[in-house]
């Protein structure tokens, strides 16, 4: 198994609501310019997926437009959800 390296400076850790234990680590690596999607099970790297940062757009955009559609059915503002 590869060595693991901890969180570059410009990443992030989300934890699962179901479980604490799991969690979504979000890193990018400039050198490859790539994201760094890699799941946890405590201090254990389950798996990686390497998104390339050109495709990193439409990967956001699906996200915000899911979370833009949600809110138009609840009557959120988008800016709620950007965090505005």
């Amino acid at each position: 198994m590869d060595k693991v390296s901890p969180l570059p400076q410009h990443g992030s850790v989300f934890f699962d609501p179901r479980d604490e234990d799991r969690q979504l680590r979000v890193s990018y690596h400039s050198e490859q310019d790539v994201f760094v999607l890699s799941l946890w099970r405590r201090e254990m790297c389950l798996g990686t997926f390497r998104l390339p940062a050109a495709d990193a757009a439409r990967f956001v955009h699906v996200m915000v437009s899911s979370l833009a559609e949600q809110s138009d059915a609840t009557g959120y503002a988008d800016t709620q959800i950007l965090g505005a």
